[in-house]
C-alpha cells in the first residue's frame, strides 16, 4: 500500500480516476479504468469489475484521494 491513509470516503463510481486506491471487499485495489458502466479494479494477482453506484476511496492527510493519478483532472466536472 502507498503510505498511510487517513480514512475513507464513499464517492460515486464515475468520479473515480485511474490510479486511485479503492477499498472493496476488505481489500485495497487500484482503479484502472472506468468504462461502460463498470469500474475496473486490480491488484497484483487479480482484476475485478464493479457496478456498484458508490465505491469507497482512501484519503490522504489533506482529505484528498490517495493514489497515483492525475491531480489536474480530479475535481473537474464535465457538462
Amino acid at each position: 500500500m502507498q503510505g498511510q491513509h487517513y480514512g475513507t470516503q464513499e464517492v460515486i463510481r464515475g468520479c473515480v480516476r485511474a490510479g486511485m486506491l479503492v477499498k472493496h471487499k476488505d481489500q485495497i485495489w487500484t482503479a484502472s479504468s472506468n468504462k461502460k458502466g463498470k469500474l475496473a479494479l486490480r491488484t497484483l494477482r487479480e482484476t475485478t469489475f464493479v457496478k456498484d453506484a458508490f465505491v469507497e476511496i482512501l484519503l490522504d492527510g489533506r482529505g484528498e484521494p490517495l493514489g497515483n493519478y492525475s491531480r489536474e483532472d480530479y475535481g473537474l466536472v464535465y457538462i
